[in-house]
């Protein structure tokens, strides 16, 4: 069956993405977004509940949770969720066996994988702020929980 996302991963993700009820851009060249970082089919303009958002959060942590879970690795629960955060962020190709954090964890290299995280601080080739803080958070997360044998 797999790890499914934890409450702390959950927190992390939520906290940074927000809860937006109104479409709007996070950034002037960015998708418009709704709900916690909803990004399907969102038109600028268009509204949703509290509950819709909820629900769009887990089918959108369905595919970072599966993506992670097939990799097949031993992980703590801190490392999944912050992995989770990560790909929900970026998408999958942090974790390509050639990126640097891929490879660190198919060789269980942990602090390898950990440094990996701030080289993702870009946005459209510039980097921001506001990645640089939720990858700090992120590096937290995934040392937070001893880390497996």
């Amino acid at each position: 069956m797999g790890m499914t996302l934890g409450k702390r991963g959950a927190a992390l993700i939520k906290g940074k993405e927000a809860l937006r009820l109104v479409a709007y851009l996070p950034t002037p060249n960015d998708v418009p977004t709704l709900g916690f970082g909803h990004t399907q089919d969102v038109k600028l303009g268009m509204t949703c509940t509290a509950e819709q958002a909820e629900q769009w959060f887990q089918e959108d942590t369905a595919g970072p949770v599966h993506t992670i879970n097939f990799l097949g690795l031993d992980l703590s629960q801190s490392m999944f969720d912050a992995l989770v955060s990560l790909v929900y962020n970026t998408g999958p190709v942090p974790l390509a066996p050639t990126s640097t954090i891929g490879a660190a964890l198919r060789k269980r290299d942990w602090y390898g994988a950990w440094r990996g995280f701030a080289l993702w601080t870009k946005q459209g080739g510039k980097d921001l702020r506001g990645l640089a803080v939720r990858r700090s958070q992120e590096m937290a997360l995934f040392m937070e929980d001893p880390l497996p044998r």
